[in-house]
């Protein structure tokens, strides 16, 4: 019986766990030194073969914001970057003052709309390493 309940059990005390305290949509933060270390205002860390990934980077091109994109799987520059930010799920965004694990869009829109005017106009095109 014990077996039983905690095969099954589990699982369904983690999901209401994750229902009743859901995890915050970005984590607040100074960032400045990622931001001068890449030279642009947002900092986009991925995988070439993720698929929301992908979107990030359609989003961000959509919106006409200027990025660099550390290619985690393609670059040993941007997997050790990667790595001092104690993340293991891409994408990772960082807008602003927010660290965003994932691919919300709602969450990227409105960090990408507290962004000053400048970092929009400043490059069109995104950066990659």
């Amino acid at each position: 019986f014990c077996f039983a309940g905690g095969l099954y059990g589990g699982p369904m005390v983690r999901t209401a766990y994750s229902r009743i305290f859901p995890k915050p949509p970005y984590v607040a933060g100074d960032y400045g030194r990622l931001y001068a270390d890449a030279g642009h205002p947002v900092v986009l860390f991925s995988t070439s073969t993720c698929p929301y990934c992908k979107k990030t980077r359609a989003l961000c091109d959509q919106e006409g914001i200027a990025y660099i994109d550390y290619v985690t799987d393609k670059s040993a520059v941007a997997e050790k970057k990667f790595k001092e930010q104690d993340a293991t799920d891409v994408p990772l965004i960082y807008i602003g003052h927010r660290k965003i694990l994932g691919f919300n869009e709602s969450t990227i829109k409105a960090a990408l709309a507290l962004l000053p005017a400048a970092a929009s106009d400043s490059l069109k095109s995104p950066a990659r390493e």
